[in-house]
C-alpha cells in the first residue's frame, strides 16, 4: 500500500478561545483517517487522528511543510494575523499545556500573574525597592549601539526620558529603544557590577511556577529570568533568538504589543544568521507577522522557539512604562513543531543549537550518522540491526516492536521520554512503532544529508562541525559570515528560478493538452 504523506494539514487551528470552547487537532496524512475525540480538562476536545502507523510516511519526496495559515490559522485560506489562543490558568491542564508547547502554539494565560508574588512589580516598584533600585539597565536595540556605545541607566533614575532611536525601517516597528536587566547573568559571569546575588535571590524567591507546568521547570525559571522596560513607543526590534526552548513573558506593567511569526521556509542551507535585530524590516518583501498579540498586566504570553518576535509599549502618556519578565523552559520541548518544520529548521542557522538535539532525538539518544543518510538507507538501518535499529531494540524490552511510554521513560528518563514520544509518535497513539521510528529517523537523516550536500564544498566542514561542543557558527568572522550569506542567497535564488521554470513548463503542457 502506498504511504500517506505527512505535513499538509493543520495540527490545531489557532483560534482565540477559552478552555471551554472546542477545537480540533489532526495529524497530517494526505488521506483521511478515523478521528477519535479525546476530552481534556476544561472541556476542550481534541480530535486525534487514529490510523495505522504503517501507512504514514515522511518520505522527503512527498513531504510538504504545512503553511502558516493551515498550522496556526483557521485554515489554509486564513490570512494573518492569526488569533492567539487564550485561557485562564484554571482552564489549562498539564496535558493540554504540554500539547500546546510540543505543537508550537502561541497562547496567552490571562490571569497567570494577577495574584502572584510579582503582581505589584511595576516600574515604580523597581525604582524604589531597596534591593533592586541600585541596579543598572542596559539600553538595547538603539541605532547608536552599532558604534560600540551602550547606554546604562539606573533603575532608580528617571530612565523613561532617556530616549534613543532604533532606526527601524518599518513604520509599525518600535522607533525607540527599550532597556534590559539580565539579572540571570549573575549566575554565569560577564554581567554589570551593579547586578548582585541578593537581587537574583529576591527574584528567585518570588518566582511562582504555574500548576499546569512540569515542576522541573522551576530550575529553568531560576536560570533564565530577564526583565525588560520600555517607555512610550519603545520596544525590541524584530529578531529571532538562538535558544531552542519555549518562552514565557509575563507582563508586569503597561500594555505591550507583540508581533510574531515562524521563521520562513528555506530552499537552501544557511550557515549565516539571517534574523538579526531589525533585519526583516529591510527586505524586498515586507515582513508579515503571523500574530499580533496584546498583553496587559498579569497576562503571560507563551511562544515557541524559532519565532521572529518584536515588542512595543502601547502606552503613550508621558512617563508611562511597560515592564515584563521573561523565562525559558524545556519541559516539554516543542518536539512536534521541530519535526513538522524540520526542512526549514535544518537549513536556518539562527536555530542551529537545535540541530544536535534533533539528531539525538532521531537516533533515540544514540549515535546519529554525522553526514546523514538517504531516506531509504536510514529506514533500512532503523528497521534492521544497524546502529539505529539496535537503539530501538535496546529500548523495546518486551520485544513487541513498539516502544511504550514506560519503556521510553525507563530507558531515557521522564523528560527525554516525553520529547522522544512527541518527536516519533506520528499517529499519536501514545507509543512509537518500529515503522514510526524508521520514518522519523529516515526523515531526519535525509534532511541532514541534504543540508550538507546542498552546502558548497568549501563550507561543508562547518556543517559537519555543528555537532562539536567547542564550535559555534555564531563565532565565525564577519567576512566568512558575509560570504556564507551571499552563497546561500544565490543558491536559494537558483532553486526558486528552477522551480518557477518547472511550474511554467507544467502549466504550458496543461494548456497544450487542453487544446
Amino acid at each position: 500500500m502506498a504511504g500517506r504523506a505527512m505535513g499538509s494539514a493543520p495540527a490545531l487551528h489557532g483560534r482565540q478561545l477559552r478552555g471551554s470552547a472546542s477545537s480540533s487537532a489532526t495529524l497530517r496524512p494526505a488521506r483521511c483517517a478515523r478521528a477519535v475525540t479525546r476530552s481534556l480538562a476544561g472541556g476542550l476536545s481534541l480530535a486525534v487522528v487514529s490510523a495505522s502507523s504503517a501507512e504514514l510516511t515522511l518520505d522527503p519526496s512527498l513531504y510538504s511543510e504545512p503553511s502558516a495559515s493551515a498550522y496556526w490559522g483557521d485554515g489554509p485560506d486564513a490570512s494573518p494575523p492569526f488569533r492567539e489562543l487564550r485561557y485562564r490558568a484554571a482552564e489549562l491542564s498539564r496535558e493540554l499545556f504540554d500539547r500546546h508547547i510540543q505543537d508550537g502554539r502561541v497562547f496567552v494565560v490571562e490571569d497567570l500573574g494577577k495574584n502572584g508574588p510579582m503582581a505589584t512589580w511595576d516600574c515604580d516598584y523597581f525604582r524604589s525597592d531597596p534591593v533592586f533600585s541600585t541596579a543598572e539597565m542596559v539600553q538595547q536595540y538603539a541605532a547608536s549601539s552599532g558604534s560600540g556605545s551602550t547606554k546604562r541607566v539606573g533603575l532608580r533614575s528617571e530612565w523613561v526620558s532617556e530616549e534613543a532611536k532604533t532606526g527601524a525601517a518599518d513604520s509599525e516597528a518600535p522607533q525607540k529603544a527599550p532597556f534590559y536587566w539580565g539579572i540571570k547573568d549573575v549566575q554565569f559571569g560577564g554581567h554589570s557590577k551593579t547586578w548582585k546575588q541578593e537581587m537574583l535571590k529576591k527574584v528567585h524567591k518570588n518566582i511562582q511556577l504555574p500548576p499546569f507546568m512540569d515542576p522541573d521547570n522551576a530550575e529553568w525559571f531560576k536560570r533564565t529570568p530577564e526583565f525588560w522596560f520600555a517607555g512610550p513607543g519603545a520596544g525590541a526590534m524584530a529578531h529571532m533568538d538562538s535558544h531552542v526552548q519555549p518562552t514565557l513573558s509575563l507582563q508586569l506593567a503597561g500594555t505591550k504589543r507583540w508581533r510574531l511569526s515562524m521563521m520562513e521556509p528555506r530552499l537552501g542551507p544557511y550557515l549565516a544568521m539571517i534574523y538579526a535585530d531589525g533585519a526583516v524590516y529591510s527586505r524586498a518583501e515586507p515582513w508579515q507577522p503571523h500574530f499580533n498579540v496584546t498583553t496587559r498586566p498579569g497576562e503571560a504570553l507563551f511562544f515557541p522557539p524559532g519565532f521572529i518576535h518584536e515588542t512595543l509599549n502601547l502606552e503613550d502618556s508621558p512617563g508611562s512604562c511597560s515592564a515584563s519578565v521573561t523565562f525559558q523552559f524545556e519541559r516539554p520541548m516543542a518536539a512536534r513543531l521541530y519535526r513538522t518544520f524540520l526542512p526549514r529548521i535544518r537549513r536556518t542557522a539562527d536555530i542551529h543549537e537545535a540541530w544536535p538535539i534533533l539528531a539525538r532525538w532521531a537516533a533515540l539518544l544514540g549515535d546519529a550518522p554525522k553526514k546523514g543518510l538517504s531516506y531509504e538507507a536510514a529506514k533500512a538501518q532503523a528497521l534492521g540491526s544497524g546502529a539505529a535499529g539496535a537503539a530501538f531494540e535496546a529500548m523495546d524490552s518486551d520485544s513487541n516492536g513498539s516502544l511504550s511510554w514506560q519503556e521510553l521513560k525507563r530507558a531515557a528518563g521522564h523528560a527525554d521520554a516525553k520529547d522522544l514520544l512527541a518527536f516519533h509518535d506520528l499517529d499519536e497513539d501514545g507509543t512509537v512503532s518500529r515503522h514510526e521510528f524508521a520514518e522519523v529517523f529516515g526523515f531526519w537523516a535525509s534532511m541532514e544529508r541534504a543540508a550538507i550536500q546542498e552546502t558548497p564544498k568549501r563550507f561543508r566542514n562547518l556543517q559537519l562541525r555543528h555537532l562539536d561542543d567547542d564550535f559555534n557558527i555564531e563565532d565565525l568572522p564577519d567576512k566568512v559570515t558575509a560570504e556564507l550569506l551571499r552563497e546561500a542567497q544565490a543558491q536559494e535564488a537558483k532553486v526558486r528560478e528552477r522551480s518557477s521554470a518547472k511550474a511554467g513548463a507544467a502549466a504550458s503542457r496543461a494548456t497544450t493538452s487542453e487544446l
